[in-house]
């Protein structure tokens, strides 16, 4: 097989599926928790249309029990009871019913603290704490850094760290009897710390994480019914830990955290496809060990820690339909061209059929990072080579005075 037909049939089976996007997902500021409550590393969780954020470490290193709900209706925060534990941080939430469910985390700054294995369970309604069995059934030596998720009317914390090295292990919470088992090990046998869970539907998903010499970023789909982990399309951004993860309707949202340093890229999971899509940059500070929650249609991201400390600023995502056009400026939307969209570094893309003028192409690298913006006057273009300096995924938004986006994307070999 020759140069030239090798080359075919790379462009043959990487061939990109141009995607269409008639809106957007928006982030919009919101009101910050009161003056005082920087927090990093905190539990975040959305109850009966309300969200709540307590305990993690606040802009001195102190480790926290205090609490907040954040109330939708009026922008507001106010400070419910306190987390009845001892003070902690990276520790873990998940909700069943109308009940909340925090336990798990290290009671210091640093990694050689007491390790908790007591969880609380709270009632919005009456505002109180109760304690329930200990993770572990009280054999568990506890564990922080985990990750927590909620299926089928049962919570589960898995993975975590413990004893300065990361853990595997998977437990289950029964509410009705109040006990915990152990359930199918992570299957990274290494174990990881700083990952993320989420649920969809009747699976769960814990995706990014460090096992303390690599930043991962696969996707581990996890079915209670058999007790099974199997791998999924991988998170398409950096390999980090301490990122964030909220869904909203059947979709989930994961981006921050750290690679090394601080990310602001975030993705969607359409786990009926197995399919990631770029979704768009956190305009906030980009940060680590965020929180993040949603209530119906909208997620909400608060608190973390940036190069510039510890934030406390509060961000809802929500997605805006597309304007209909105008009777007197109506716009036909059509899909613009690139070719070719399979490319080696260093090399020029030529975009036509651009369907407006006075719009401005962004170009984004695999991180969510925006690498060039090129204002557009006419309906096509070549693109200079000195953008494609690095092998990759690359994405083309397109964006016009009447507030519409196209997204596209090459491979850079």
């Amino acid at each position: 097989m020759n140069l030239n037909h090798k080359k075919f049939l790379i462009f043959s089976i990487l061939i990109i599926i141009t995607n269409l996007v008639y809106g957007e997902w928006i982030w919009t500021k919101k009101i910050s928790l009161p003056l005082g409550n920087k927090r990093d590393r905190a539990v975040a969780f959305s109850v009966k249309g309300n969200g709540y954020l307590g305990t993690g470490l606040d802009s001195a290193n102190v480790v926290r029990t205090d609490f907040w709900k954040y109330d939708t209706l009026t922008d507001s925060w106010s400070q419910v009871a306190d987390f009845p534990g001892a003070a902690r941080r990276d520790a873990v939430a998940f909700v069943i019913d109308s009940f909340a469910y925090v336990g798990t985390g290290i009671d210091d700054s640093s990694s050689w603290g007491t390790i908790m294995s007591d969880f609380y369970r709270y009632d919005p309604y009456l505002n109180s704490w109760t304690q329930i069995d200990s993770m572990g059934n009280g054999l568990s030596y506890g564990v922080f850094k985990a990750a927590a998720f909620s299926v089928g009317g049962k919570g589960f914390v898995s993975t975590g760290r413990v004893w300065g090295a990361p853990v595997y292990e998977t437990w289950m919470y029964d509410p009705m009897f109040d006990t915990w088992t152990q359930k199918m090990n992570f299957p990274m046998f290494g174990g990881r710390n700083g990952a993320v869970g989420f649920s969809i539907n009747d699976k769960a998903y814990l995706t990014t994480g460090s096992d303390d010499n690599y930043f991962f970023n696969d996707l581990w789909e996890y079915d209670p019914a058999f007790d099974t982990w199997s791998q999924k399309q991988n998170f398409p951004g950096t390999s980090r830990i301490a990122a964030v993860a909220f869904t909203i309707d059947s979709t989930v949202f994961v981006g921050t955290g750290t690679d090394g340093g601080y990310t602001n890229d975030f993705w969607s999971y359409d786990a009926i496809n197995n399919q990631w899509n770029f979704a768009n940059i956190f305009p906030g500070d980009a940060r680590r060990g965020a929180s993040a929650f949603s209530i119906g249609r909208n997620g909400y991201l608060t608190c973390g820690k940036s190069e510039f400390g510890t934030k406390r600023d509060l961000w809802k995502l929500s997605y805006k339909a597309p304007e209909e056009p105008s009777k007197t400026n109506q716009i036909s939307i059509t899909n613009f061209s690139v070719y070719p969209n399979i490319v080696f570094k260093n090399s020029f893309i030529y975009l036509n059929n651009i369907p407006c003028n006075n719009s401005d192409l962004r170009f984004y690298n695999s991180s969510g990072i925006l690498v060039k913006k090129i204002s557009v006057t006419g309906n096509e273009i070549f693109i200079s080579p000195e953008i494609f300096n690095a092998s990759g995924e690359y994405f083309i938004q397109l964006e016009s005075e009447n507030s519409y986006s196209l997204i596209q994307k090459i491979i850079v070999l």
